[in-house]
């Protein structure tokens, strides 16, 4: 009876396995012959290269609402982007876009327009702020991808 009293705490330690790290797994094969398989990553064709127009009305310092209208890129096979990311730089102020459409349709700070298959898009950018000259930039997206910026609009006043 002393006998089986001593092994049954032994039992839980054998139970548990070996002391000390599992042993490492390896694996190989072998191939008759030879390949060449080349290899890239995918990534985000570039955007268009055309600036965005940009048209500005309301009193020149104080209420401002900038137009930006660019061509619409359809960097996959024919079909569209399925966002933009706008950029307005400003001489005098780089607050950020606070007002207007093209911050009204964001998700992620991405701009989701209305109809993306339209031939442009358009999209307000409104505020309160003297920022002096202003140009904008827009980079299409399409999932989580973002491709290149396109060239900087002409400076509005």
């Amino acid at each position: 009876m002393r006998d089986r009293l001593l092994a049954v705490p032994l039992l839980p330690a054998l139970a548990a396995g070996p002391l000390g790290p599992p042993p490492e797994a390896s694996a190989a094969w072998a191939v008759a012959g030879e390949a060449v398989l080349p290899g890239q990553a995918a990534r985000m064709p570039a955007g268009s290269t055309t600036a965005p127009s940009v048209t500005a009305a309301g009193v020149h310092p104080a209420v401002r609402t900038f137009t930006v209208t660019w061509p619409t890129v359809r960097p996959f096979g024919g079909r569209p982007a399925t966002g933009y990311v706008l950029e307005r730089t400003a001489t005098l102020s780089n607050a950020p876009m606070d007002t207007g459409s093209c911050t009204g349709a964001v998700s992620d700070g991405v701009y989701v327009p209305a109809d993306p298959g339209a031939a442009t898009q358009t999209c307000t950018d409104s505020t309160t702020l003297n920022l002096g000259s202003v140009r904008y930039t827009v980079a299409p997206v399409r999932g989580r991808w973002v491709g290149t910026p396109s060239t900087a609009s002409t400076a509005v006043l």
